[in-house]
């Protein structure tokens, strides 16, 4: 008890002394930054870069020096860096095991870290320290109750650094020190003082000497950022203020914790920062705290961007952009504060920053390129100022804290040290630049004419490098004397040349203002071709640092005498300078360039206005419409905003209706750079323009493309859909709706918001689906989401409605990589009047397919052999006829346009290049039939060499970001394509080529020789380094491809006899084909400068590199290798690869460089017997006509006609002396017609008795006679089968086979031969395939047998019967009904076709969509023989089974169970829907019963795995889904015309109809009805300047429906008519047929008989001219040279053209432009509004077919005479014709119409014109005037004789 007691007293006195201290120490001065004190600081900052998921090889540098900061006021500072060091850090990380063994040994247990410390080796060393440890640490620390505060602090932070190290221990790095030769000036920049300002933590107002350079300043800023520290968030911009302004508790300064986010300023940027500050635990007067920067959230960043090429990152409104290149920071600060006397006051007693700066041009899983950022400050000493540092002398206000680059410093200080040099040593040193540059060029060039490899990609960028690094007066000198004139190059060898040509490549490629000027130079001493000149101009504006000195020296060169003089430098001028333009001006986008704008925004605005008006009076001074078309396209490239109100003026001014087409739609174009810019005025300019049904579709497409340009919000394209509800043009319908659609379905990154807006948009849009014929916008894409790459091909296409093929097309490649969408290329066309040409060359008349040059020459010679097309020297019944017709009713003819057009090209959105037709050459190649071409007939035979070679850059990108150290890191992408094509081409031609002498001969003999070599070399290098103006560190990937294509052979081509020879030389020796190798690499550069004797200091750069391995994911590269053809071919055919595969799980991983090396190579080398050559003879003779006699040929001519016959042989000869290889493939293929056999119907149905069944039958056709439906049985049972049979024999394979090689193919078609248009049917079509290999043909080798055969399914036979059976009773009721009127309405269509054909109308809409499902075959059965199968048959056929039961496993039912099905048989039935959208397959193999259900056949496609189709593994992913439509045969149509017709909209043959209820249907599917009457009417004429044909139709009686048919067809005139009036015979009364008459000659036609005329009736050896055939009561005159049948039963008539004749016809059939709303398109194209009036338009006057006392209305413009408002006299004309009645008659009944009219003063000239004309015929001229005034008419339908 007493012990006890003396130890509690003890204890008391124990705690007094301890409490005693504390008050004690509680009231010692705690250090803070005070005036007249000064703090040495011991600085460190280090950086590694590396791949750390990929490798721990790694690159860095480490920098570490003392800072001294003295306080001079409580405000200023003025801080000196001293005792310098720099290392270069290269190296490898241990590996974990390596590490932990390490640990495991350590001396003290307190030093073994957790095991997440060095798990990551690498990467966790820059990771943030985690919280836990440093609780832990200073948890530790406050455990041991022996050591004071102070000690434990000390021990803490010791800990601390004593963990950092260690982590970096973990390596076999080297880390060297920067020789000392180096670092003087490293070290004299840097410990120049500077003076900022300090207060309350914020850092401003840094002042510096003017002479310290901008590198050594941000270094200093780094330092600077460890200070700032803005503990009291009340002076910043605070972030978190609630909406209520309640004030944040953050804001209290004596709470021990505190959170905030402000907008903090640093080096890197001025972004938000989150602050955590608390109080430490131990040490009373210690906090720690905490900032992390969140670079998302910036206001302004420092940042430097400089591209040859222009991309943007797409930004979405819902989803903030991905950033490839991501940074972030963390600083962890301890600051001592006296909390007694003056809280507001600290010390910053250690400070350590840590960042990591991601380049993630992928995805997440690999391969991302990472540099980590640390730096650290720790308190050494802190005392009284003893010597006072001196402020910075010629001091400059630096600013604040942001980064500064200073790259135009750099420059400014090397053109000093330029200018400081004496002339002998300027000389000097150009001339050694010359040295290295001549060098250069001619290192390139040598290998040039070898070849192209790798090294020379190498030299040319290194090349281009040393012309950017000259002074202006020097690249003025050396360009000058290396370039002569191009006369003096004509005698210099190809070396030479070359060495020229990859200069001039290089020079438009240097970027700077000092190029142009030479470039400029260059043009005015003439020393560079026109063609040298669009490249130099083009390249420089494409790779120029935009500035306005820049573009004033363009300015310049535009208005030089070399571009006046000449177009094509011209061009090029004016083009190079709106894309100057537009890279200055434009606003920045990340990718693009950085400008060099003044400051002051009211000279901006000068500047852009001065360059508006150069480019609208380059407009405005254009003397021709191609110069105006070029300086369009100038201010399309320029895409300034004040160019756009003189492009509205042209688009919609008072000027645009006589402004020519083509300029009204580049003037649209014209607007795409600004639609971003200015998005509601560009949308309020061009809507008008799309939603003008008036306009010019081709404009109105224009506008719509701009317009989504504007990036148009959900609303705006809700209402653009909503106009395709009322649009009246199928152009422009389908094509927006095209794009809609291809918006819709995009899988860029770039339309994620377009895509879900015009996804809702659609719903509101009309679907267009018109066929390809017609404008519309299409896409083909590929984006990998995992590798974060794609592209996407648009092809846009705007139809002509006077052709089929396009008058303008264009497509652009896009680009998305590296986060960024660029459109790389873009390319197209625009032409008018040349679609006319082709539809001739490539139509039916096989006449003019022979040669262009003779199509046009004899076009020509047609125009000026007579002034009508009607006149001949023999005037026949045709020529009498057509006269009449022509002085009655002229219609206007179609005429073409002139022959215009240009082709462009853009690359990344800035037109580079378009050239256009020389309308000189056109008019010569039209009037004299070839074109102004000199002849180098002779120059071909002896051997034509051409020489091409091309240097460039496909891409060159620089971006920069400060690092937290005050140090940019670079991301940077270069690159070079060397291109080299030498051809040596000998031809001969016989008897003449160019020659004009040939006198129409034919070519009988060509014989060519031609010996090339391509080589294709690039180099893609991208770096991710930093760069401390010392030493660079970082990141490289070099990647290489080459590829190289030598060809040499002979031709012979003996046209005579069809027989063609090919001779190829085989590989004499191993080449590589494709080679492609990539490898990325950590590395250390350090310069070094050298004085040399002569004062001139020389640059020495000490490269250091470790290759990355990619060991972290596989210990050693995925290798693969394939070859084939050795022993096949005797040339072997190898594709190697090597790569890291990505996370080592994929074996094919799509190519990705950034984790390690890859090599893909193809090569081919001679195999096992190589051939010396290899022959390949192409033979198309009949060999049995060879030992034929005369008369035995012309037999088997004939027949071999009507068979259609065609006969190949190919023959292939490998030559080797010992071991040839031959191979002979002959093809046969042949047409029989045979009679339809008695087919067994093997469906279930058939197996039903037909009397039990649904329905019995017809067997006659509803609607006809029974000796038609005899007819059309006859007609029906024709059957056509075309076989082609193929045999192949081949010499046997070295070391494989012992014997030749046989294959035999047999492929046979049975198919109606005429189209089905019976509603009865039961047609089939039948396919088979007989295959034979191995040793013979005979069947006992290999086998396989397949028979295919369509026909109607069961559920379609059961179908028709019951509504055959349902017509049949309710026809049996309405027969024994007294009334007809109560038979009740039928719904199925047959019931309806039936009811027309009683009403005598054949072929309605009702009967055609009846006949579509009545002959479409919706069952294929499929029937599979096999025996001996080749093991790669059974593995695909096992393969493509996998994958159906894998694609449909939810629709699948498999039975396997006890099934015994025929071996070595597979059955399989196939039977789709009645909407063609489904599809069910049953399939029998020997093993089990398959069915697969519901199968979608809408929209399907084919995925092509190019891995299983070659039989190879590949070592990338390679597969592509195909869409391809699945159509069953139908018997109305060939599978051919099924195809087209679905591309076509079932328009591939357009057609015409006139019915019996004289209903007419006209070529573009507009239905009106219209009665004919007796007089004649045009039904359907063509009107091109040609007039081939035209068609007549009339009604002779009015009480029936019979009409006369006259077809008037190279100079025949064929009438069609039931004619009562002539003497028939009592058969042919009684059949009712339609009686034919050629000339006014009666001519007689049997039954199926195809009745020939030709040109000349005694000579069957004349042209073909048309054929006549009666099939059933129809008779068919079809002339297939011209594309043209009609078709006619007495009652109505059809008429079938070709797609040639769009926009060149007239008549009652429509004018075949594709559009309905010009449907009633009048003879002089007026556009009526009415069929009536339209009608009566091409009724051919005739007093034959007046009624007695009646007159029928002729067609006349309405005249009225009025008063103006200045009562003046007026006489106004309709715009349209209007029905009157003639002279002398008056009408008997009229309708009232309002109509426009258009006024002119009566006392006019040109009024009293048009008072005569139009009393004879209408005024064409009217219908584009004005509307004066609008009155109602009357249309006088009747008319009597007064």
């Amino acid at each position: 008890s007493t012990g006890s007691n003396k130890m509690n007293k003890v204890l008391l006195l124990l705690l007094g002394l301890c409490l005693a201290q504390a008050n004690i120490r509680q009231d010692e001065p705690v250090p803070v930054y005070d005036q007249g004190k000064e703090y040495l600081y011991r600085y460190e900052g280090e950086i590694k870069s590396g791949l750390p998921q990929t490798s721990d090889r790694f690159s860095g540098m480490k920098i570490q020096a003392n800072v001294r900061l003295q306080f001079h006021t409580d405000r200023e500072v003025v801080m000196r860096v001293e005792k310098i060091s720099l290392k270069t850090v290269l190296g490898e990380l241990d590996s974990p095991e390596d590490q932990k063994m390490q640990y495991r040994t350590a001396t003290s247990s307190e030093e073994v870290f957790p095991d997440q410390f060095y798990k990551d080796s690498f990467k966790q060393d820059h990771l943030d320290m985690a919280e836990g440890w440093w609780r832990t640490r200073w948890q530790s620390s406050e455990s041991s109750e022996s050591a004071s505060e102070e000690a434990q602090e000390s021990n803490s932070m010791e800990s601390m650094e004593r963990s950092s190290e260690s982590i970096w221990s973990f390596d076999q790095s080297v880390s060297q020190e920067v020789s000392e030769q180096d670092m003087p000036e490293f070290r004299k920049q840097l410990q120049k003082v500077i003076k900022f300002i300090y207060e309350d933590g914020d850092i401003r107002d840094i002042e510096a000497r003017k002479d310290d350079p901008e590198w050594s300043i941000n270094l200093k800023r780094g330092i600077l950022t460890l200070l700032k520290l803005r503990m009291d968030p009340r002076n910043s911009e605070l972030l978190d203020r609630d909406e209520d302004e309640t004030e944040n508790t953050s804001w209290n300064k004596y709470d021990n914790e505190r959170i905030y986010r402000i907008m903090e300023e640093d080096v890197t940027g001025r972004c938000e920062t989150l602050y955590n500050i608390r109080d430490n635990q131990l040490q009373r007067n210690l906090r720690e705290v905490t900032k992390t920067k969140d670079y998302r959230n910036c206001t302004e960043r420092s940042e430097h961007a400089q591209a040859m090429q222009s991309g943007f990152m797409p930004q979405e409104q819902d989803d903030e952009p991905k950033e490839i290149l991501e940074s972030s920071v963390q600083t962890r600060a301890y600051v001592m504060f006296d909390r007694i006397h003056d809280s507001d006051k600290f010390m910053v007693r250690s400070v350590e920053s840590r960042g990591q700066h991601v380049f993630q041009p992928h995805s997440e899983k690999g391969g991302d390129v990472i540099t980590f950022a640390k730096q650290s400050l720790k308190l050494l000493e802190s005392q009284d100022t003893t010597e006072q540092l001196p402020e910075p002398s010629s001091a400059e206000n630096k600013g604040s804290l942001m980064y500064v680059f200073d790259n135009q410093q750099q420059e400014d200080q090397e053109r000093d040290r330029y200018d400081r040099m004496s002339d002998s040593q300027k000389q000097t040193v150009t001339q050694m630049k010359k040295q290295e540059i001549q060098g250069l060029c001619q290192d390139i060039s040598a290998d040039l004419r070898d070849g192209v490899s790798a090294e020379s990609t190498r030299k040319f960028m290194e090349l281009v490098q040393e012309l950017r690094d000259l002074q202006e007066e020097q690249l003025h000198a050396i360009i000058m004397e290396e370039i002569t004139s191009p006369q003096d190059m004509e005698q210099k060898d190809r070396l030479q040349k070359n060495v020229r040509k990859v200069l001039l490549d290089a020079l438009s490629l240097v970027g700077k203002k000092d190029a142009l000027k030479v470039i400029q130079q260059l043009m005015m001493n003439n020393k560079v071709t026109d063609d040298e000149c669009e490249l130099l101009l083009t390249g420089a504006s494409l790779s120029i640092h935009p500035c306005p000195q820049s573009v004033n020296n363009m300015l310049e060169i535009v208005k030089c005498p070399r571009c006046e003089n000449s177009q094509q430098v011209r061009k090029s001028a004016w083009l190079s300078l709106g894309t100057m333009m537009h890279g200055l001006m434009s606003e920045r986008k990340n990718g693009q360039l950085n400008k060099s704008l003044p400051e002051d925004r009211e000279m901006v605005v000068q500047m852009q206005h001065r360059y508006s008006q150069e480019l609208i009076s380059c407009f405005e001074n254009a003397q021709s419409d191609d110069d105006k078309l070029m300086c369009l396209k100038a201010i399309g490239n320029a895409g300034l905003e004040d160019t756009v109100d003189r492009l509205q003026d042209i688009i919609s001014g008072k000027e645009s209706d006589i402004t020519p087409l083509a300029l009204r739609v580049q003037a649209i174009k014209a607007l795409r750079r600004v639609a971003e810019k200015l998005p509601n005025k560009i949308r309020n300019i061009l809507f008008p323009v799309f939603n003008n049904p008036e306009r010019n579709p081709e404009e109105r497409n224009a506008a719509f493309d701009v317009i989504m340009e504007s990036k148009p919000s959900l609303s705006f394209l809700e209402m653009v859909a909503q106009t395709t509800q009322r649009e009246t043009s199928n152009q422009v319908g389908q094509y927006v709706y095209s794009c809609f659609k291809k918006l819709s379905e995009s899988q860029l990154p770039k339309d994620k918001r377009m895509k879900r807006d015009c996804t809702i948009a659609m719903r509101l849009a009309k679907p267009f689906n018109k066929g390809i014929q017609y404008s519309q916008s299409q896409r083909f894409q590929a984006m990998d989401d995992d590798m974060q790459m794609g592209a996407a091909l648009d092809i846009d296409t705007i139809s002509d409605k006077n052709s089929v093929w396009p008058r303008s097309a264009h497509a652009r490649l896009g680009v998305h990589a590296l986060g960024y969408h660029m459109d790389v290329f873009e390319t197209g066309f625009r032409v008018e009047g040349l679609q006319a040409m082709i539809d001739s060359l490539l139509g039916k008349n096989t006449e003019d397919k022979k040669n262009v040059f003779d199509y046009l020459k004899r076009k020509s010679q047609q125009r000026h052999s007579a002034a009508s097309p009607w006149n001949s020297n023999q005037r026949s019944l045709h020529d009498i006829e057509m006269d009449k017709i022509h002085e009655k009713l002229p219609v206007e003819t179609r005429r073409y346009n002139e022959p215009r057009g240009h082709m462009f090209m853009k690359w990344f959105g800035n037109e580079i290049r378009f050239d256009q037709l020389n309308k000189e050459d056109m008019q010569q190649l039209i009037e004299q039939g070839h074109l102004p071409i000199t002849d180098k007939e002779d120059e071909l035979r002896q051997g034509m060499n051409t020489h091409v070679t091309k240097a460039t850059k496909l891409v060159e990108a620089r971006r920069e970001i400060p690092s937290q150290l005050g140090v940019p890191i670079t991301l940077d992408i270069n690159s070079a394509v060397l291109m080299k094509s030498d051809i040596n081409t000998k031809l001969k031609v016989q008897p003449g080529i160019f020659r004009e002498d040939r006198n129409n001969q034919k070519v009988k003999n060509v014989d060519c020789e031609v010996k090339s070599d391509q080589a294709i070399a690039l180099q893609l290098v991208g770096k991710m380094s930093v760069d401390c103006h010392v030493v660079k560190s970082g990141v490289a990937l070099n990647a290489m491809m080459n590829t190289a294509f030598p060809v040499s052979g002979k031709m012979s081509v003996d046209l005579v006899n069809k027989k063609y020879n090919w001779t190829f030389e085989s590989p004499e020796k191993e080449r590589e084909i494709f080679v492609m190798r990539s490898k990325p690499f950590v590395y250390t550069e350090e310069s070094r400068s050298q004085p040399s004797a002569d004062g001139i200091r020389r640059e020495d750069k000490i490269f250091k590199k470790i290759d990355i391995e990619g060991k972290r994911i596989q210990k050693s590269p995925t290798v693969f290798h394939t070859s084939y053809g050795r022993e096949e071919f005797g040339i072997e055919f190898a594709l190697d690869s090597k790569m890291v595969s990505r996370m080592n799980k994929e074996k094919t991983a799509p190519f990705q460089p950034l984790t390690g090396p890859v090599e893909l190579r193809l090569s081919c080398k001679p195999g096992l017997h190589a051939p010396t050559q290899i022959d390949i003879e192409l033979q198309q003779t009949e060999d049995r006509m060879r030992h034929m006699s005369p008369l035995e040929r012309l037999v088997y001519a004939e027949e071999n006609e009507r068979r259609n016959e065609q006969r190949l042989e190919v023959n292939i000869h490998a030559k080797h002396p010992q071991h040839p290889r031959t191979m002979k493939i002959e093809l046969n293929a042949y047409d029989q017609k045979i009679e339809q056999e008695d087919m067994n119907d093997d469906s279930e149905e058939s197996r039903i008795p037909r009397r039990f069944r649904h329905g019995s039958s017809k067997e006659a056709e509803p609607g006809v006679s029974m000796a038609t439906n005899n007819k059309l049985k006859q007609w029906a049972n024709q059957i056509l089968r075309k076989t082609i049979v193929i045999n192949m024999e081949r010499s046997p394979v070295p070391n494989k086979e012992t014997q030749d090689f046989r294959g035999c193919v047999t492929v046979k078609f049975e198919y109606p031969s005429a189209p089905e248009w019976r509603l009865l049917q039961d047609r089939r079509v039948k396919a088979s395939i007989d295959a034979l290999w191995g040793r013979d043909c005979s069947g006992n080798d290999k086998m396989i047998k397949m028979a295919a055969k369509w026909q109607k399914s069961d559920e379609q036979r059961r179908q028709e019967s019951m509504e055959e059976l349902q017509e049949q009773q309710h026809s049996d009721d309405v027969n024994s009904q007294e009334e007809e009127s109560e038979r009740p309405e039928k719904t199925n269509i047959y019931s309806a076709c039936l009811r027309d054909r009683r009403e005598g109308l054949t072929e309605t809409r009702v009967c055609k969509k009846a006949l579509d499902q009545r002959s479409l075959l919706r069952q294929l059965d499929i029937d599979i023989e096999y025996r001996n199968l080749p093991t790669w048959l059974k593995e695909m056929s096992s393969s493509l089974k996998k994958y159906a039961y894998y694609t449909f496993f939810d629709r699948l039912t498999v039975e396997d169970v006890d099934v015994h099905n025929e071996a070595n048989r597979i059955r399989m039935r196939c039977t789709i829907n009645k909407d063609q959208k489904e599809m069910n397959v049953s399939m029998e193999t020997p093993e089990e019963n398959t069915n697969i259900s519901r199968i979608s056949i809408e929209k399907p496609k084919i995925r092509l795995d190019f891995s299983k189709l070659l039989k190879m593994r590949l070592p990338m992913k390679m597969d592509w889904s195909v869409r391809f439509p699945v159509c069953f045969p139908s018997t109305r149509k060939t599978m051919s015309q099924q195809y087209l017709d679905f591309f076509t909209n079932d328009k591939y043959t357009p057609y015409c109809k006139i019915q019996a209820n004289d209903r007419i249907r006209t070529f573009d599917g507009v239905e009106f009805k219209y009665k004919v009457g007796p007089c004649d009417h045009i039904l359907a004429k063509d009107a091109s300047p040609d007039q081939r044909f035209m068609v007549l139709v009339n009604k002779p009686n009015k009480e029936n429906s019979e009409k006369t048919i006259k077809v008037f067809i190279d100079g025949k005139k064929i009438e069609l008519s039931k004619n009562q009036d002539q003497q028939w015979s009592d058969e042919q009364e009684q059949e009712n047929k339609v009686h034919v008459a050629i000339d006014g000659r009666q001519v007689e036609l049997p039954h199926l008989t195809v009745h020939k005329t030709y040109q000349d009736d005694d000579n069957q050896d004349s042209p073909l001219l048309f054929t006549l055939q009666n099939i059933g009561n129809k008779v068919k005159v079809e002339c297939d040279r011209l594309g043209l049948t009609v078709e006619t039963d007495g009652q109505g008539a059809e008429v079938k053209i070709s797609n040639s004749y769009r926009g060149k016809m007239a008549g009652l059939c429509g004018n075949f432009d594709g559009e309905h709303h010009s449907e009633y398109e009048g003879p002089n194209r007026e556009v009526y509004q009415s069929p009536f009036d339209f009608g009566l338009s091409y009724r051919i006057p005739s007093r034959e077919c007046h009624e007695q006392g009646k007159s029928l209305s002729v067609m006349r413009n309405v005249r009225k005479t009025v008063l103006n408002e200045f009562n003046k006299k007026e006489t106004c004309f309709s715009k349209m014709p209007v029905a009157q009645c003639p002279e002398g008659f008056r009408a008997t009944r009229w309708e009232t119409r309002d109509m426009e009219f258009h006024c002119l003063p009566s006392e006019l000239d040109i009024t009293r014109k048009y008072i005569e004309l139009h009393k004879t015929k209408p005024l064409d001229m009217m219908a584009k005037k004005r509307t004066d005034r609008v009155e109602q008419v009357e249309a006088e339908l009747e008319c009597e004789q007064e």
